[in-house]
């Protein structure tokens, strides 16, 4: 099904429809996108496609004069432009090597298209490919959710590990699709500026926009997606892309929140000075990657849930930091969840901390565990004790 469009000059802050009424009428009823007559062959037809479907959401951030102003001035001035060269390569090698060369970290050329057209189409899950473009980029993303559920104004919003595509997340693992089981939710997934069929280049900026945008989306009740409920959940690097965004996004009072970190840092430039050397973690700073989840979560004031490998048998609420280890990936000292209950000034009213015994790059042994702390955290936190930031 498509809808008329119509333009409309971009807005600085906010957004820029395509569609000419709510997104959320494609999600619902007998027009929903699944209750077309050609829903298989043109989702299919679109899973298949290699490059970002047309727009259908546009959020801006800043004039388009003002990016084309900023392009030159990287050109003209070769300071800056040597500076966002290197930024983006430490973005490409270390920090999103999904954005690589497939020679660098092994995928196979095609890998997020070839996953992203095995998704199957027959069975409860109903699958809508978008593309949301935020100050120049396009955002590959996708929706999925069940047709008793698409209606329910519960959404997660899911922020990928570094080596990680969306389609993977819904091609082959077993507890993000079992989480939204649980709390009967529906999804929205997306892929990092340069990974995949997204735009553009890895660059800390543009990836805390594009989390921004996508949340923008679930939020906009008039033209988006309209949510009254989102869970965040952002698994490792995602948890740090989660926490940039949310650090200059204002929360609405008419919607509840959940975000959820899952493995994350503390800060990247502590995370490489323990891994690897201090002049390391010195350049990470340097190079303007030091993404800082400690100072973002102490500011956050929705509910937050806080996920770290620990010397625990599966699952457990954790109240200090003594059990804590290291996930074969982030030392006990550089997780999120050690520096937070070690801070003394660090409000907990509104978070929860868990140990699990899976290793980083493991999938969660008990979703329901932290399905039923999500749907306790909606449950409690009414929407008047939300401020706005």
């Amino acid at each position: 099904m498509s809808l008329q469009s119509f333009p409309l000059p971009a807005v600085v802050g906010g957004y820029r429809p395509i569609h000419s009424t709510s997104f959320r009428e494609e999600l619902i009823g007998e027009n929903a996108f699944y209750n077309q007559p050609d829903y298989f062959e043109s989702t299919q037809r679109d899973l298949t496609a290699n490059k970002s479907l047309p727009v259908a959401y546009t959020w801006n951030t800043e004039y388009k004069i003002v990016r084309i102003v900023k392009q030159i001035l990287t050109i003209i001035i070769f300071p800056i432009g040597i500076y966002k060269l290197l930024h983006i390569l430490a973005g490409k090698l270390a920090l999103l090597p999904a954005s690589s060369p497939t020679f660098l970290i092994g995928y196979p050329e095609n890998h997020a298209n070839d996953s992203r057209s095995s998704i199957p189409l027959e069975g409860d899950w109903k699958y809508k490919r978008i593309t949301v473009e935020v100050d120049g980029y396009k955002v590959d993303a996708m929706i999925v959710g069940k047709a008793s559920t698409l209606n329910n104004g519960r959404w997660v919003l899911s922020s990928n590990g570094n080596g990680e595509f969306y389609e993977d997340e819904l091609s082959y693992s077993r507890d993000f699709k079992q989480i939204l089981i649980e709390i009967k939710g529906n999804a929205i997934v997306f892929n990092y500026p340069g990974v995949g069929a997204s735009s553009g280049l890895p660059n800390r900026q543009a990836m805390a926009k594009a989390y921004r945008a996508m949340l923008s989306f679930l939020e906009d009740q008039n033209n988006g997606i309209g949510a009254r409920e989102i869970v965040g959940y952002g698994n490792s690097i995602g948890g740090g892309v989660q926490g940039d965004a949310l650090k200059t996004h204002a929360l609405k009072r008419d919607v509840k929140y959940v975000f959820v970190k899952s493995r994350t840092f503390s800060d990247l430039s502590t995370t490489a000075s323990i891994l690897t050397c201090r002049p390391l973690g010195f350049l990470v700073k340097l190079l303007g990657w030091n993404m800082d989840s400690t100072v973002s979560s102490k500011k956050l004031q929705a509910p937050e849930i806080i996920m770290q490998t620990a010397r625990v048998q599966k699952y457990e609420e954790l109240h200090e930091s003594s059990k804590i280890i290291g996930d074969g990936v982030i030392p006990a000292n550089a997780s999120l969840a050690k520096a937070l209950l070690d801070d003394a000034t660090c409000p907990k009213r509104n978070k929860l901390f868990i140990g699990m015994s899976e290793r980083h790059n493991d999938e969660l042994g008990n979703p329901s565990f932290l399905a039923q702390r999500i749907e306790t955290f909606l449950r409690l936190y009414p929407l008047h004790d939300l401020d706005d930031k």
